[in-house]
């Protein structure tokens, strides 16, 4: 179960356990008094000491689950412009092994047509 769930389950047991303290304590704390009119006024600010930070907290969590899901969207967006750009090796016209130049021919053939052009340079 997720943190923001176990927040909102819990929130409204832990406003009632804080305005009863806070009602028991006013009561019989000796030295406080406490109208039994203002017990009411003492529950309801026991119960908002908890409230108040609960939702604070579902709020970011609220937050922080549409900053993480708009990440999501950016790298599902990002992976698919990387696929879109990687080349199809299958539509390529690749040459076949057949058909390979034999590049050693090819570069004895260049060699000997340079080798009779050239004249001897004068030294001096």
């Amino acid at each position: 179960m997720s943190p923001n769930r176990i927040v909102a389950l819990l929130t409204p047991a832990f406003a009632l356990a804080a305005g009863w303290s806070a009602t028991w304590l006013a009561d019989n704390v000796p030295g406080m008094s406490v109208s039994a009119d203002q017990l009411q006024a003492v529950f309801i600010a026991g119960a908002l000491a908890v409230l108040a930070p609960a939702a604070q907290w579902l709020h970011g969590w609220q937050k922080y689950e549409e900053r993480m899901v708009a990440a999501d969207q950016v790298a599902s967006l990002e992976d698919a412009v990387v696929a879109a750009s990687e080349p199809d090796l299958d539509d390529l016209d690749l040459p076949d092994d057949d058909d390979e130049l034999d590049l050693e021919d090819e570069l004895a053939e260049y060699d000997d047509v340079a080798a009779e052009d050239e004249e001897p340079v004068p030294a001096g």
